[in-house]
């Protein structure tokens, strides 16, 4: 039998693929056979399924791992390394036990749970304290500390390289990190480092992060920190820290998609207003750069409680009062700046709208509160935001911005005004945080962003994507390092591990005519478009094997990348890879009297990865500020994009990784809906194919990725080979012999120096042979157990079963005797039984029968009232329904007419603008707006001498203040006037909006009895369902009765009658006399109600008279009293006593009676409901509440 046979026996656990699950378990139902076509599995939901096989078996479904590997702590000390095994194994890790945290080799894989959990106090850092990774429950203080002891232990560099997509984790991750070095390198001196280092977090969070669609808290930048130790007498003290940052997401400034916010400051800011009075703050929907996602709230997040943590870690890190000030308002200008209104120009003397140029009013409210903060005039910001300078060789032209170039301009000057304050910040950061002495060694963190991928991709997610590659990369390589070594260490021969390389997709992007070059030399072009770029990269990347063109259109195009293919949308990547702003506008903040401003305007980036901290002169990170020379300003040919710059920024943080030893963490993101352990398989899947960790598990599955300690092995699999093959005092060669009794392929296996190397499957395989053995011992040992207790229970059944024949037979004498005696008793029982059921079945009956008739009449005479409830309730809705029609045939018939006359207004209009519009165009009027340079110096001489003109009048209109000063006190009157007439509206207001909820009600009233009309219908049939069940149920019971009543004595049956005509003569009178005085008291509430309704339609027709339609049931032959002649004569009842008794003639004469009464009652409901009718006739209607609510607003 072949290995394969062996492990795929019946019963065995597979992984089959499913279309929603990724992954599904399932059970051989037979055994595998080679050459087999296919296997019948039975799957985890129950399902019966063939898979099918190739002749080979290369195509066999994966097995599943032991139940004793099954949430394993490392991955790689599987059995069977496959993609379903690892995702088992973390499912059941993160669902069943809620362990977050999972080791994949020297990856740290960190699942987000979406909750609080304890596992970053005080406690737990002293306990991973001093202990090895593995150890201990996999941790991110457990990396930490491996990286933190190989810093004491060798005094080299190091680095942890935090990684995964927005949500996932990985700025937490970052941070408990950097809290553990701060912890464990504590410094007791009075700058105490490790405050500042934790203190940073906060500020980097309220300047770099924000709300998404997919994290609360994402980073919007890439940010690598590096802890800075020196060594004291064999401890590593921690000395400072610097940071470097990234590709900081500018954009997000002036623009936020559907359902996320800006960077969390402009919010805090927003919330602290009241701190900051002369700022002119408002609510966050009321600035535009802040309402534009719509989401300006973040659950259980207190943005005024985070502006003050803010300002308290900017105090710890060395920001004066002073600073923070001016740093607000400069944040608070920006808002103001992205609120000025840029509005049509009109041509002068014309309505004609002027679409090369735009206005802003001199006025207008942001651009004067922007100049005050920023300390800057507003009249050359408003100048520089409405025109453009285009210089040539000896001169320049002036030319208008139109209203999109102008907004355009607001919008680069707002993102170049935070992207030089975060460079500040980080500047002052890096300076607190760095007390400037020779450091001995460092720890970074890196924080970068994951491999990100939308529905629309542009040049950040670009960037981002670039930067996986190269650090995808680079973690292949010291993957594959790291199991080389492993394989040296313990002397053992091995081959070459082929393992993934995306070098030709970095070659793509980087190498010459690449996508980086192709887009710089575009950016260089005076006309370059994105649709020319995205022809020239058709054109010349197409020989990259991971570059695709798209099937339709030039405007996108494709990149293989490791984790997934990209589509990247063209529209943009040129204007953001420039990243120009309107030198003037920058000189005019360079001009600010705010001497912050002042210094954020000149920074400079320089990248302090690829030179030395302590020769550059810079504060630390990425900005140096200039102070006392001036900058020069580079030409647009020399500047560097931001494409070129990220790409260095990138190679020289590759470099310093290669010089580190690296550690990685790999955050999961486990569902998009943020829900505590939940867990979503297709997106987490997806998720460890991106960052690496299946690569992970291929490199070591190519290898020996099994590996057992000899005395491990030894314990567990001592029983697979003969007593004579065991030596405990030498358990290597006991070990060799166990595997080389089992296992007969050597490739299958290596014995190193300390451990036993395996295959994948290999362990899976003995953990199959070790079960079947002990399968087959213990079935032998079973066997004489079980026959010592059968024989021994049989002994002692045989002893007892005597005794108890003995006692069954006295009992079963006994109980028979006492059968006897209950028959007999149960005879005298029955027959007192029996009568007493017929006598109660009689009664029952004739109880029965009394209640059917009650029902019955009752029955009768709702019907009769329900109906004509039905076609009073129809006749109110034929009348509105009826106005509703009129309302709605007028409004159509005028919307009509309006449409026609503005199509003709717009054929009118449209011709007029056809004619001006080829006025402008004739060549006088081409002469005046344009006129020749040499009228320019004529023209200027002019303006000369029409400014000192101005300044000769302007001295004059000194003495006009004080005129001026009056008219702008009659103006605050005025304005007092009109917030009284404000507030009389807003009374107004709130009366209609008053009596359109009672409109509301009364409708909703409405609509609740037509709901009741139809319930009581409902409620009607299932009751008379009950009835004739009822009565067919009765009419059994009388055929029962009439069979028994036959077979009684006729003495009785004479008896019987005479009794029960007594008693009917007796009901009868009885009846009569109640029909009597109920038909007296009838017909004096009919006389009344027809006097109140005489007197109420007499009142009404003096009142305001009906039309028609509101009358449409009101004619004499509805509403007559013609019924009521038939009512009974009082010389009746004399007539009827002087005849027969008999009971037939006694019967008709009740019924008649009755009759005679329901129809009474009838007329008496009928007038009631016309004194309804006509009383709600003075209640105002639907139409004249709305006809007093439109003159009530009117009148307001």
């Amino acid at each position: 039998m072949s290995s394969e046979e062996m492990l795929y026996a019946q019963g065995a656990k597979i992984w089959v693929p499913h279309a929603e699950q990724v992954w599904e378990s399932a059970t051989l139902e037979e055994s595998y056979r080679k050459g087999a076509g296919f296997l019948k599995i039975v799957t985890e939901s129950g399902s019966l399924r063939e898979v099918k096989l190739k002749a080979d078996g290369s195509d066999l479904p994966p097995l599943r791992n032991p139940a004793i590997l099954v949430g394993q702590n490392d991955l790689t000390t599987l059995s069977y390394l496959h993609e379903p095994g690892v995702l088992h194994n973390l499912r059941v890790r993160f669902c069943e036990r809620q362990i977050i945290y999972t080791y994949c080799g020297i990856i740290l894989v960190a699942i987000n749970p979406y909750a609080e959990m304890p596992l970053y106090g005080p406690s737990i850092i002293r306990a991973y304290r001093g202990h090895a990774m593995g150890d201990l429950e996999p941790h991110i203080f457990a990396l930490a500390e491996e990286a933190y002891t190989k810093l004491e232990r060798e005094n080299c560099n190091l680095s942890i390289i935090v990684s995964g997509e927005s949500g996932a984790g990985k700025t937490v991750s970052a941070k408990y990190a950097m809290r553990y070095f701060a912890a464990v390198g504590g410094s007791e001196s009075e700058t105490q480092v490790e405050r500042k280092v934790l203190a940073s977090s906060p500020i980097m969070e309220a300047f770099g992060n924000a709300k998404t669609t997919r994290n609360d808290n994402s980073s919007r930048f890439g940010k690598f920190t590096k802890l800075l130790f020196r060594n004291q007498m064999g401890v590593m003290y921690l000395q400072g820290a610097t940071m470097h940052t990234y590709l900081l997401e500018k954009s997000r400034v002036v623009y936020q998609a559907q359902g996320e916010r800006n960077y969390h400051i402009f919010y805090q800011l927003c919330a602290a207003r009241a701190k900051y009075p002369e700022l002119v703050l408002d609510h966050q929907d009321k600035f535009q750069f802040l309402n534009m996602g719509g989401a300006p709230d973040i659950e259980r997040v207190s943005d005024a409680d985070q502006f003050n943590e803010t300002v308290q870690a900017m105090t710890v890190l060395g920001f004066s009062i002073n600073q923070i000030a001016d740093i607000v308002k400069i944040l608070a200008g920006i808002l103001h700046l992205g609120n000025i209104n840029v509005s049509k120009k009109y041509n002068e003397g014309t309505d004609e709208e002027d679409t090369d140029s735009c206005e802003i009013f001199p006025n207008d409210i942001h651009l004067q509160i922007t100049g005050d903060l920023l300390r800057v005039k507003a009249d050359d910001l408003r100048r520089w935001l409405l025109m453009r300078k285009i210089e040539s060789v000896n001169d320049y032209v002036l030319i208008p911005n139109s209203i999109e170039a102008a907004e355009a301009a607001r919008d680069a000057l707002a993102k170049h005004i935070y992207a030089k304050l975060f460079q500040y910040i980080v500047g002052v950061l890096n300076k607190s945080l760095n007390n400037g002495s020779k450091q001995c060694s460092f720890i970074g963190v890196l924080d970068i962003y994951g491999f990100e991928t939308f529905e629309v991709n542009s040049f950040e997610q670009f960037c981002i994507n670039y930067a996986n590659e190269k650090l995808q990369q680079q973690f292949n390589q010291h993957v594959f390092k790291l199991e080389q070594e492993e394989y040296l260490k313990e002397g053992i021969t091995w081959t070459m591990i082929d393992f993934y390389d995306n070098q030709p997709c970095i070659d793509l992007i980087e190498s010459k005519l690449g996508v980086l070059d192709l887009l710089d030399e575009e950016c260089r072009m005076p006309r370059g478009s994105d649709e020319s770029w995205a022809g020239k990269l058709i054109g010349k990347c197409s020989k990259f094997p991971h570059f695709e063109k798209p099937r339709f259109g030039t405007t996108s195009f494709f990149i293989k990348h490791f984790s997934d293919t990209v589509e990247y949308d063209v529209n943009g990547f040129l204007e953001k890879n420039r990243d120009t702003v309107s030198k003037e506008l920058t000189q005019v903040l360079c001009e600010s009297n705010m001497q912050l401003v002042k210094q954020v305007m000149v920074l400079e980036e320089i990248d302090t990865l690829s030179v030395d901290s302590a020769k550059a002169s810079t504060l630390g990170g990425r900005v140096v500020i200039s102070a006392g020379r001036k900058q020069v300003v580079p030409s647009k040919q020399h500047k560097k994009t931001v494409g070129s710059q990220f790409q260095e920024s990138l190679a020289s943080l590759i470099s310093t990784l290669h010089a580190t030893t690296p550690h990685y963490v790999r955050c999961i993101k486990p569902n998009d809906e943020k829900i505590a352990f939940k867990w979503e398989t297709a997106k987490i899947i997806q998720q460890l194919r991106a960052c690496g960790v299946l690569e992970t598990v291929r490199i070591s599955a190519a290898g020996f990725p099994s590996r057992w300690l000899y005395p491990d092995f030894y314990m567990r699999y001592q029983l697979l080979a003969h007593r004579s093959k065991i030596d405990k005092n030498d358990m290597k060669q006991s070990c060799r012999n166990i595997v080389t009794k089992w296992i007969q392929d050597e490739d299958k296996y290596r014995f190193g120096n300390t451990q036993i190397f395996f295959r994948a499957g290999q362990v899976a395989f003995m953990e199959q042979v070790r079960a079947n053995l002990r399968k087959k011992y213990i079935t032998v040992v079973q066997s004489v157990v079980r026959r010592f207790i059968h024989r021994r229970r049989f002994l002692r059944l045989q002893m007892v079963i005597s005794g108890i024949q003995r006692h069954a037979r006295g009992f079963l004498a006994r109980q028979r005797v006492q059968k006897m005696r209950e028959d007999r008793a149960a005879l005298i029982l029955s027959k007192y039984a029996k009568g007493w059921l017929c006598r109660r079945r009689y009664l029952r009956l004739r109880h029965s029968i009394s209640g059917i008739q009650t029902y019955a009449r009752g029955m009768m005479a709702r019907t009769k009232f329900h109906a004509m409830r039905d076609h009073y309730r129809a006749v109110q809705i034929q009348r509105f329904v009826r106005g509703v029609l009129a309302r709605r045939a007028y409004q159509k018939r005028r919307r009509d007419i309006i449409i026609c006359q503005a199509a003709v207004r717009r054929f009118l209009a449209r011709r007029k603008f056809r004619k001006m519009k080829t006025e402008a165009k004739t060549i006088s009027h081409m002469e005046k707006k344009y006129m020749g340079l040499e009228n320019k110096i004529i023209s200027m001489q002019q303006r000369i001498d029409e400014l000192n003109r101005d300044n000769s009048n302007l001295k004059h209109k000194t003495s006009e203040i004080s005129v001026l000063k009056m008219k702008l006190e009659l103006k605050k009157n005025l304005e007092g006037e009109f917030k009284n007439v404000k507030a009389a509206c807003q009374d107004k207001d709130k009366l209609i909006e008053a009596l359109n909820k009672q409109l509301e009600a009364e409708r909703d009233e409405k609509m609740q009895l037509l709901e009741e009309n139809g319930h009581a219908q409902e409620e009607w049939v299932s009751q008379k369902q009950q009835w004739l069940g009822e009565n067919e149920e009765l009419r059994r019971q009388v055929d029962q009765m009439i069979e028994l009543a036959k077979n009684a004595e006729i003495s009785q049956r004479t008896q019987e009658d005479r009794m029960l005509a007594e008693i009917d003569n007796k009901e009868l009178n009885e009846a009569y006399q109640r029909a009597i005085k109920d038909k007296e008291v009838i017909e004096n509430e009919n006389f009344m109600l027809k006097e109140e309704l005489s007197r109420l339609t007499a009142g009404s027709f003096s009142l305001h008279a009906r039309t028609a339609s509101n009358a449409s049931s009101q004619n004499e032959e509805d509403v007559g009293y013609a019924s009521a002649k038939n009512t009974l004569d009082i010389n009746r009842p004399p007539d009827l006593i002087n005849k027969n008794y008999a009971y037939s003639d006694c019967t008709s004469l009740v019924v008649k009676l009755r009759a005679i009464l329901e129809e009474e009652k009838q007329k008496h409901k009928y007038l009631q409901e016309q004194y309804l009718k006509l009383a709600s006739r003075n209640k105002p209607t639907e139409d004249s509440f709305r006809s007093a609510c439109r003159s009530a607003g009117r009148g307001s």
